[in-house]
């Protein structure tokens, strides 16, 4: 699975603890803020931008600031089981658009002011994407990336790739997703963000592993986990683990693949994401049909059904009516029932369920969901 979830998750972790003085130095900056977005929320604008005439060089610095909070704010969310939402800050964002647009009056310095429309304009690439309007968010996209470009942006230049490759992934061009995740893990080795690697790392993984090129993306799977764990990010670890657990699946080095998804599997319960869970189940599931191991894997495709009806576990891209992943689990799950000589009423549930599916169209079976 190419996980939105992630390629949304522009999370900056904190940094250490400071100094006292650069604490009091952060308090203040606080405190002035604080009173611009007050002038702002009640419509005080004239004294707004007499507070930015006295000081402009202080609240170029402040909005700078509030640039990094909003960034911070981003995060991921499932509210519907197709597809990932993103929620951030929108106070953050309005009161950064009308300070930076009254610092740019008063300066004429539009630097703080672009930022804070390319970050606005990305928000908007990413709700095209959840609406599959795929081209047009590449076409926001590609905008956007101009300002970071001109700027020298990087860390936002970071976050534009990842955006264009899932555009790319839902306009079913591989390469050009490969190229751009490969760009995105280059500017997070070029700014030493450990968190901004592990995503870059996680979702190049997941770029080979879509393009079925499945021997490349396991070191990027591997090395994605490795920089989670020390980030300390157990959704992105989890997530990460069930790539290269899939990829070892594929590549039939099972035992290493069980060790994988069950490292996933633990994560995932750790962190109470039920998607995560219900995929590393179902992959355990696939990993011992094939292994012919017929308890284990009727065991893990009997839970991961409970998971399949009731939390979507497709990609998000890939949602239609027809839900492919019940299919295939209830056919590898009946057929591990006939090598255990089962004839029992969950047999008989099983066969009732696939025959009100058996109208549905075939799809080619996936065989994992990373």
């Amino acid at each position: 699975m190419f996980f939105c979830i992630l390629l949304f998750s522009i999370i900056l972790g904190s940094g250490e603890q400071g100094s006292a003085a650069a604490q009091a130095k952060a308090s203040t900056s606080e405190e002035y803020l604080s009173r611009l977005t007050q002038y702002i929320n009640a419509g005080q604008l004239d004294q707004a931008r007499e507070a930015i005439k006295e000081d402009p060089a202080r609240s170029k610095e402040t909005l700078q600031a509030l640039i990094a909070q909003f960034d911070s704010s981003i995060h991921s969310f499932r509210d519907k089981p197709e597809q990932r939402r993103v929620q951030y800050s929108q106070s953050f964002l309005e009161v950064g658009l009308k300070l930076s647009s009254i610092l740019a009056e008063v300066t004429h310095d539009d630097s703080c002011l672009r930022r804070f429309q390319a970050r606005r304009d990305r928000m908007t690439a990413t709700a095209l994407l959840n609406e599959k309007q795929y081209q047009k968010a590449l076409d926001v996209t590609q905008s956007v990336r101009k300002t970071a470009l001109e700027l020298e942006d990087k860390s936002f230049l970071f976050s534009t790739y990842l955006t264009s490759a899932y555009a790319y992934l839902g306009l079913d061009k591989r390469e050009q997703t490969l190229a751009d995740c490969e760009t995105a893990l280059r500017l997070a080795r070029e700014i030493s963000d450990p968190a901004k690697m592990a995503l870059g790392l996680f979702n190049l993984g997941t770029a080979y592993l879509h393009a079925g090129r499945i021997r490349e993306s396991l070191p990027y799977s591997v090395e994605a986990a490795e920089t989670a764990a020390k980030v300390g990010n157990k959704l992105w670890e989890a997530n990460a683990q069930l790539n290269a657990g899939s990829a070892e699946m594929m590549l039939q080095d099972y035992e290493s693949g069980e060790k994988a998804l069950r490292q996933a599997l633990r994560l995932a319960q750790e962190v109470g994401d039920r998607l995560a869970e219900g995929r590393a189940r179902y992959n355990l599931g696939v990993l011992y049909h094939n292994w012919g191991r017929w308890e284990a894997a009727s065991d893990y495709l009997e839970h991961s059904l409970q998971f399949i009806r009731t939390v979507d576990i497709r990609h998000s891209h890939d949602i239609d009516a027809y839900n492919y992943v019940e299919k295939d689990a209830l056919e590898l799950l009946l057929h591990s029932y006939r090598e255990m000589n089962r004839n029992d009423a969950a047999v008989e549930s099983v066969r009732a369920r696939l025959e009100e599916l058996k109208d549905l169209p075939k799809k080619q079976r996936r065989d994992h969901s990373h």
